[in-house]
């Protein structure tokens, strides 16, 4: 879509905004909370593109499964499989006509521009391909839930979702190869694809970009194998965008010691725009608002949207050329801008009490006091459900205070890559620090963010992106009051794991921190933890039974009475309104995956996997007490 267009578009949907009464509204099974959005709203949200290029959408639509056995087999956007991959199905209306899931949307560019990464897609380029429509993903497809509570569907926008993105990757590749490798299943795809258009040419020639898609994913699959299953509702997703970043250093083997292992829970995003620090290690900034295109709008928002582009699928060249000239790019700056003005005005979800449980007031009165005795508050600022303007005041708290799983911060801070062309650039492309021969691959991403919005935005001066991420090396030196002798991740073996948690809980940067922000909306948010690692809030107020770091010799004795489960199912969105989560027991409906918190057959703790954490007197809770917290944590 043109910028004018885009525009006209945003105009035209705003304008034909109407209220809404409060409550929710169903539509059969399915209903949507009041959040603040029109039909309009939400339909623009499902379906805009960010510049995100899986596959083109002829391929996609006439993929079929690889695990499916009838000729022809089942299609993979079939809408059982969206479900058993966790996304939400669509259903083909004029604006989704081809009846594409949550946050599936097509990209289109028939300009010369659109012709990105011809050295690893010549085939593809050659065909013009890349001028023609693609499958990509928006922010929907992860920030959008579905709850199920007797015979509805409660949709929540903004929450995280229960989809298994590794396995829409691993199902994905092995269905192109399973096409290539099928001659029946190729010409069933080549006939749906290529239609008038099938030749012996044509057909070899899609066989060829075929070919180029499949060693292009099996190098992203490489580069993020990990040891630990991500599962439904997980994605190590700055893992991810790290290494796409380093992908595109054409021509070049890279380091293999920093791996995708450290899968987060995908945050909530209502209120994102009020907030200082954004992700769960706070590594991007919002700092500065600025008009674009008549918008007002975050630079930083503005930067952090176009990192999540670049890492779910965006084509982008950053192998020649430099950041201040702007990197050739898919990403779509303009809808970026216009997306995030649609999430500033969605309010967090409020307890329906007309279709769960209703609540006890008694009960969360006492919880509001117990909330307030425990100093919550403190780090959790309270925020009303329908505030969208004040300031979030969350609080950043060093890995060393919060106690919980390192990783994820740890992995983001120690990532380096071999530079290429982004050597001997600054790393905000107008200024800032050279980027060394071997550099941390957060440097490099924020070059290449800055280059992709540049190449879109000439009118962008380097100065906007300054202190966008925070920046710095860190220093390497005890930064907090620790034993003389530390045992890192006790009951671990492997020593490169428990060394890379050494260094960043004894180094003091910005983003070796994790996030706590008002709690408002909690309750639809499971599972909980920034990794996932607690099913519901009831058992978030439970003691764990790991540590990430314990004085060396003797075992600290274990907590006294219930601790958090260690081993539970994910997947199913059947909601428990008394423990606030998703039902995580082996009998819940769609509990696809087993979350552990220790390997199955050595008991040892699994990095990525702790559960510990945000522990401030759990022990101490009476079961009364905890339920009374609970009660009061829905109505936020």
């Amino acid at each position: 879509m043109s910028l004018i267009g885009s525009v006209l578009l945003s105009i035209l949907l705003i304008g034909s905004a109407a209220a809404e009464s409060a409550g929710a509204i169903c539509s059969g099974s399915v209903c949507r909370l009041d959040q603040g959005w029109t039909d309009a709203d939400r339909t623009f949200w499902y379906g805009e593109t960010q510049g995100s290029r899986l596959l083109p959408l002829g391929w996609m639509l006439a993929l079929e499964r690889a695990d499916a056995g009838a000729a022809p087999a089942e299609p993979f956007l079939s809408e059982a499989n969206v479900r058993r991959l966790g996304y939400l199905p669509r259903p083909a209306t004029d604006a989704n006509p081809d009846g594409l899931p949550v946050g599936f949307v097509v990209d289109l560019d028939k300009t010369r521009a659109a012709d990105l990464m011809c050295d690893t897609f010549p085939a593809t380029c050659d065909a013009l391909t890349m001028r023609k429509p693609w499958v990509g993903m928006n922010c929907s497809a992860c920030h959008t839930a579905e709850i199920a509570y007797g015979d509805k569907r409660l949709r929540v926008d903004g929450a995280p979702t229960l989809a298994d993105f590794q396995a829409l990757e691993e199902d994905l590749l092995a269905a192109l190869v399973a096409t290539v490798d099928d001659r029946a299943r190729f010409d069933r795809f080549a006939r749906s694809v290529l239609k008038s258009g099938l030749t012996v040419e044509s057909r070899a020639a899609l066989e060829a970009q075929l070919t180029e898609q499949i060693v292009w994913q099996k190098r992203l699959a490489a580069k993020n194998a990990a040891p630990v299953r991500y599962g439904h509702g997980r994605l190590d997703a700055q893992g991810h965008i790290l290494n796409k970043v380093s992908l595109t250093v054409l021509g070049v083997e890279q380091p293999t010691d920093i791996l995708a292992d450290a899968p987060a829970s995908y945050p909530h995003i209502w209120n994102t725009s009020q907030q200082a620090k954004i992700q769960w290690n706070g590594i991007a900034n919002n700092i500065l608002q600025i008009d674009l295109f008549g918008n007002v709008t975050d630079i930083g928002s503005l930067v952090r949207n176009a990192s999540e582009v670049i890492g779910v699928f965006a084509h982008i060249e950053t192998d020649r050329g430099k950041a201040y000239r702007g990197y050739p790019s898919s990403v779509r700056v303009a809808n970026l801008i216009h997306l995030e003005r649609r999430l500033a005005g969605l309010k967090s979800p409020r307890w329906p009490e007309d279709l769960l449980p209703p609540i006890d007031w008694e009960r969360a009165a006492r919880g509001r006091d117990l909330f307030t005795r425990f100093g919550c508050e403190s780090c959790h600022k309270p925020l009303a459900f329908d505030d969208l303007t004040s300031p979030a005041k969350e609080q950043m708290t060093p890995l060393d205070k919060v106690d919980t799983d390192v990783f994820l911060a740890c992995n983001t801070f120690l990532h380096r890559s071999k530079a290429g062309n982004f050597e001997g650039q600054k790393v905000f492309a107008f200024q800032g620090e050279r980027i060394p021969e071997t550099a941390f691959t957060r440097d490099m991403l924020v070059n290449a963010v800055v280059g992709s919005v540049v190449g879109n935005v000439d009118e962008l001066v380097g100065t906007l992106f300054d202190d966008v991420f925070p920046g710095g090396r860190g220093r390497s030196s005890v930064a907090f009051a620790l034993p003389d002798a530390v045992d890192y991740l006790p009951g671990v073996t492997d020593v490169a794991k428990k060394r890379q948690a050494e260094q960043c809980l004894t180094t003091e940067h910005a983003i070796l921190a994790y996030k706590a922000r008002p709690l408002n909306g909690i309750w639809a948010t499971a599972p909980y933890l920034h990794n996932g690692s607690v099913p519901t809030l009831y058992d978030l107020l439970l003691p764990a039974g790991v540590r990430n770091r314990a004085p060396t010799g003797a075992p600290a004795p274990a907590p006294e009475g219930p601790l958090r489960p260690e081993v539970f199912t994910v997947g199913s969105i059947a909601f428990d309104p008394v423990k606030v989560g998703y039902r995580s027991d082996a009998e819940a409906p769609g509990g696809s995956f087993v979350f552990r918190v220790r390997d199955a057959a050595t008991g040892e703790p699994i990095p990525g996997n702790s559960n510990a954490g945000h522990d401030y007197g759990n022990g101490a809770l009476t079961d009364v007490e905890r339920m009374d917290l609970v009660e009061y944590l829905k109505t936020l």
